[in-house]
């Protein structure tokens, strides 16, 4: 079921993905490569600091998997357009899915808890990010978009609950339902960071 999840996770990256740079005038190639950027690159980048072997190499699924989605994103721009809204939440859902299996894996390295909180950060938003500069677009850290603190908490919930309840998955699956739930909400209000939190313009 996990598997599947993360198979499904990167799909929805990847087309959420080709879909974000959509107006950058990139041509197919660019499109489906930025995709599975969007899609590997946060865990790629995971992988590399830990020194842990890269999961995708381990895995190519993971590519096939992005590579089609992506393409089918590229081609089939209008359809995925009308159902973006589904998309945005299969994203949150993905997003912190994502971030929860980083943080385990860091932690089941025996490494710090701190650590394992700001990797799982970074496989959820490094692909997204690497994306945006590649593209020249507005970096998601950039803007007031309620993204990464959902996935922050989130994986501080899960530190938190992990030695709490006699097994992980326990923990994982309230974690997930916390910060799945953050990211869907700001996303069916349109919720912003509040001004005051934000840095101020001119």
């Amino acid at each position: 079921m996990l598997y599947f999840q993360q198979m499904l996770g990167t799909a929805v990256f990847a087309i959420t993905g080709v879909l974000a740079i959509q107006k950058a005038g990139v041509d197919v190639f660019g499109a489906v490569v930025l995709g599975i950027i969007t899609a590997i690159g946060g865990g790629t980048v995971r992988d590399l600091i830990l020194d842990q072997p890269i999961f995708w190499i381990a895995d190519f699924n993971y590519i096939w998997v992005g590579l089609i989605a992506a393409t089918l994103a590229f081609f089939l721009t209008k359809k995925f357009q009308q159902r973006y809204r589904l998309l945005l939440y299969l994203d949150g859902f993905a997003a912190a899915l994502f971030g929860l299996v980083a943080t385990e894996k860091v932690l089941g390295l025996h490494l710090a808890a701190p650590f394992a909180v700001m990797m799982g950060v970074l496989t959820s938003i490094g692909g997204g990010i690497v994306r945006d500069v590649l593209a020249s677009r507005t970096s998601l850290l950039m803007s007031r978009e309620i993204y990464a603190t959902p996935i922050l908490l989130g994986c501080i919930v899960y530190v938190l609950l992990r030695d709490v309840f006699p097994t992980i998955q326990v923990a994982g699956w309230i974690a997930l339902l916390f910060t799945s739930g953050l990211r869907f909400l700001a996303i069916y209000k349109d919720l912003q960071m509040p001004t005051i939190l934000s840095t101020r313009q001119g």
